[in-house]
């Protein structure tokens, strides 16, 4: 099984993203979650030791405020791609 990671995005649908290879750190996820959240600011490079996920939550300036949804495992999630805009995450 794979996990997913569950955010919302920009429009406000839901966002799913899987992260490929090893993540122990969770560096990948969290970088991921920086390039996600851009809204003006294209040029900053991401530093993991000043882009926390605790600061992306919060907002950092160019970029809008972007927090995980929820963690779940691949089999967790709808196989019908059709109403896939539909889709929400109940807890």
């Amino acid at each position: 099984m794979t996990k997913r990671y569950l955010t919302l995005a920009a429009d406000g649908g839901l966002s799913i993203t899987a992260i490929v290879g090893d993540d122990t750190d969770g560096t990948k996820l969290t970088k991921t979650l920086f390039e996600q959240s851009r809204t003006t600011d294209l040029t900053t490079r991401f530093n993991a030791a000043v882009h926390t996920r605790e600061t992306i939550a919060a907002g950092i300036s160019g970029h809008r405020s972007l927090a995980l949804t929820a963690e779940c495992e691949d089999t967790d999630l709808p196989i019908d791609r059709y109403f896939r805009d539909a889709w929400e995450w109940i807890d």
